[in-house]
């Protein structure tokens, strides 16, 4: 049943929303100022005061982009609103937020209705595939392989609603112009929904629309898993993927670009994502041609007789030296983290290996194993000076009684990334 716009959020409503961050110890809800966040601060705060149980403990944090200059008198706002309620709260500079929490803690948001209906249709005017219009989920990891769960409570809610609480309980909340501005994709979206809903195509049936989106691409990727299981899919410790290329054939096309625009994107490393339909002539151009070379998306697609590879394009690499001090960890071409453990002495610096440095390594490893030359030139390297001390990604390909590829306290672990079309 519609809402009316006009009414607040009612308690067993918000209840039903909010029940879900009671499996987690700590709870951060991200609020920045504006309507859609400070409703989500009052609502959390109101529902752990009526839980009965044990409530998980809150917490407020406040984004600073420093991109606008009204950003520290809304920060101020939500300071003084959690103050209100009981909440400790911190503002964050931009470059901390990632590393805003660990273990078993729920980051919370405050998409809603809206939010999902706009998504949407800014993906189908780009022509997006069902994984692109697929509904944001209510629940996610924070990013691949985090323990760290992303949730989005209020997406059953439209804005209005969000307003009408906040008015009802008289909470302030600031406005934010960067949301009526043209130049931005989503309010030029944001301005033309009402069109759309005159003609009788609704906020609330384009997020039912993307939910329904959302079952289909959940059935996908059951049908990949099974689909890729026939492949003998192998990773080669990141440094490449091969698969057979006689079962992709076989494959339904879809089944066949899925997995291809995952490959593309777990090997692009920080390369732009490619088009979807850049994606299809691959699969297109792999399932006609009996050999073949390509390039897309930061990673390389060789197709020989037997098998289909694929690795880091090492032209496209843009990663410049790192320098890692003891107990230090960054991240690689977006791809894997390079870490230096805490009891290894002295710094190292982590660079591409590169073609000449891979030649004067590459009689250490076992002849008929040893992966596509090119496929190495962009994995990262440790270095101590001008001595070369580790290649992790090569170590499992190293004849044992050759000098060690991997030196102690050069650690590396991998970013398994994929993409959405």
């Amino acid at each position: 049943m519609q809402r009316d716009a006009q009414v607040p959020i009612a308690p067993v409503e918000a209840d039903a929303a909010f029940d879900q961050l009671a499996k987690f110890d700590h709870v951060v809800l991200a609020v920045s100022g504006g309507p859609d966040s400070m409703a989500l601060l009052v609502l959390a705060a109101e529902w752990r005061a009526r839980r009965a149980e044990v409530p998980p403990s809150l917490f407020v944090a406040t984004v600073d982009h420093g991109l606008r200059p009204e950003a520290p008198a809304e920060a101020e706002l939500v300071a003084r609103e959690s103050r209100r309620l009981g909440l400790p709260h911190v503002i964050l500079p931009w470059t901390d937020a990632r590393n805003l929490a660990a273990g078993n803690v729920a980051i919370v948001t405050a998409h809603h209705l809206d939010d999902q209906a706009e998504t949407f249709a800014m993906r189908l005017a780009r022509g997006a595939g069902v994984g692109g219009l697929a509904a944001m989920p209510v629940e996610r990891a924070l990013a691949e392989g985090s323990p760290v769960r992303l949730l989005r409570p209020l997406l059953a809610f439209t804005k209005s609603h969000l307003i009408a609480t906040l008015e009802a309980r008289g909470v302030p909340f600031a406005d934010d112009p960067t949301n009526r501005d043209s130049r931005y994709e989503r309010a030029r979206i944001r301005r033309v929904l009402p069109t759309l809903e005159a003609a009788g195509i609704s906020a609330a049936a384009l997020a039912t629309s993307a939910r329904r989106l959302g079952d289909a691409e959940s059935a996908l990727r059951y049908a990949e898993e099974r689909f890729t299981a026939t492949l003998d899919l192998s990773f080669g410790n990141e440094v490449f993927a091969a698969f057979d290329r006689g079962a992709f054939r076989e494959g339904p096309g879809l089944l066949r670009q899925r997995l291809l625009a995952r490959l593309v994107a777990r090997y692009g490393g920080a390369s732009e994502r490619p088009e979807l339909s850049e994606i299809e002539d691959l699969a297109a151009r792999l399932q006609t041609e009996d050999k073949s070379t390509a390039t897309l998306g930061g990673a390389m697609i060789s197709s020989g007789s037997r098998f289909i590879r694929i690795w880091r394009e090492a032209g496209r690499l843009a990663q410049s030296d790192l320098v890692l001090a003891p107990g230090e960890s960054r991240t690689w071409d977006r791809r894997f983290i390079v870490r230096r453990a805490p009891e290894a002495t002295g710094p190292v610096k982590v660079r591409p290996l590169g073609p000449e440095n891979y030649l004067k390594i590459a009689d250490r490893l076992v002849p008929g194993r040893r992966p596509p030359a090119r496929a190495v030139h962009a994995l990262p390297s440790f270095w101590r000076g001008d001595n070369l001390v580790a290649v992790p990604s090569l170590a499992p390909f190293a004849i044992a009684s050759e000098p060690p590829l991997q030196e102690t306290g050069c650690e590396l672990k991998i970013l398994a990334l994929s993409a959405g079309y």
